[in-house]
C-alpha cells in the first residue's frame, strides 16, 4: 500500500475528492429481492452472455494515462498492455489474454486460483505480477459480461437508490464478491443500471487483490454499446477512473472485434 500511496501523493494536487459512493462493506450487507431482480433484468437486457456462450473472443485497443502508469506500473504494464486479444470460456471459468505493446507480448492464463504469466514467452515467477494479472483478468471478465456475471457471483445485494448518469436515471445496486477479484478474499461493488434500458452503465469496485491497491477503488463507465444479430448487447467503449485515494482518469479503451462461439460478429 505504501508504494501506491506515495505515488498518489505526487499527484494529489491535480485532482479533487471523488463524489461517487464508496464500494465498501456497508454496500454489501443486504438480501434485497428487488436488487436481485434488477440485476437479473439487466442480465436479460444484455442477452445473458455469461450463461449463453461457450467461448467469447474479444480484441481491445486503448491508452493509459501517464499518471496511471506512474501510480500503478505493475497493473497498467504499459510496455505490454496497449492492445489485447482475450478468450473467455465461462463454463470452464478460464480467461486467456494476449497483450501487446512496445516491449512485446504478455500472455496470461487465468483459471482460479491459478494465474500463469509469460513475457515474450518467458514465464514470470514474480508474485506481484501474478496478483496483478489475476486482478486484471477477473475485472475484465466483469467489464465484458457485466450483470450476467454479477447475477451468478454477486452476494448480499442491496438497492442503494437512484442517481443520474449522463442525464439518465440509473438504479444503483451494491453487493459483495467472495472470493473477490484476483487473489482477494472479498471485494465490494456498486453497479449502475440504466432504468430505461436495463444496461449496465458503470461498475465501481474495491481493489483488495494486491497489497499495493488495498483500500483503493475504481470505476469503469460504459458509454457505447453494440447489439449483435442474436440480440446480445455488448459494451464497446470503456473509461476507467481511480476514485480513491484520489480521482484520476486512468484508462480509455475500445472493443475492436468480437467472436461468439466461433462466429465473428464484429
Amino acid at each position: 500500500m505504501q508504494t501506491f500511496l506515495f505515488g498518489l501523493a505526487a499527484v494529489t494536487l491535480l485532482a479533487s475528492c471523488s463524489t461517487l459512493p464508496v464500494p465498501s462493506p456497508g454496500v454489501g450487507q443486504g438480501n434485497d429481492r428487488e436488487a436481485s431482480e434488477i440485476i437479473r433484468r439487466s442480465a436479460s437486457a444484455h442477452g445473458d452472455p455469461w450463461g449463453r456462450y461457450v467461448r467469447v473472443q474479444v480484441s481491445y485497443d486503448g491508452k493509459w494515462s501517464t499518471i496511471a502508469t506512474k501510480v500503478q506500473p505493475v497493473i497498467t504494464d504499459p510496455g505490454f498492455r496497449k492492445s489485447s486479444v482475450e478468450i473467455y470460456q465461462p463454463r470452464l471459468g478460464r480467461v486467456r489474454q494476449t497483450h501487446s505493446g512496445p516491449m512485446g507480448t504478455k500472455e496470461v492464463l487465468r483459471q482460479r486460483p491459478q494465474s500463469d504469466v509469460k513475457f515474450n514467452g518467458v514465464r514470470s515467477t514474480d508474485r506481484e505480477v501474478a496478483d496483478a494479472a489475476a486482478l486484471v483478468a477477473d475485472a475484465y471478465t466483469v467489464f465484458l459480461f457485466g450483470t450476467s456475471w454479477l447475477a451468478e457471483n454477486g452476494r448480499d445485494l442491496r438497492l442503494l437508490g437512484e442517481q443520474a448518469l449522463d442525464g439518465k436515471p440509473c438504479q444503483l445496486v451494491g453487493g459483495r464478491l467472495s472470493p473477490g477479484l484476483g487473489n482477494s478474499s472479498e471485494d465490494y461493488f456498486i453497479v449502475w443500471i440504466a432504468k430505461e434500458s436495463g444496461l449496465m452503465k458503470r461498475f465501481q469496485f474495491s481493489l483488495n487483490g494486491m497489497d499495493s491497491t488495498r483500500g483503493a477503488d475504481v470505476d469503469v463507465a460504459f458509454s457505447e454499446f453494440w447489439k449483435a444479430a442474436d440480440g446480445s448487447v455488448w459494451p464497446t467503449r470503456f473509461i476507467e477512473r481511480i476514485q480513491r485515494p484520489i480521482p484520476v482518469r486512468a484508462h480509455d479503451w475500445r472493443m475492436t472485434s468480437l467472436t461468439l462461439d466461433g462466429k465473428s460478429v464484429r
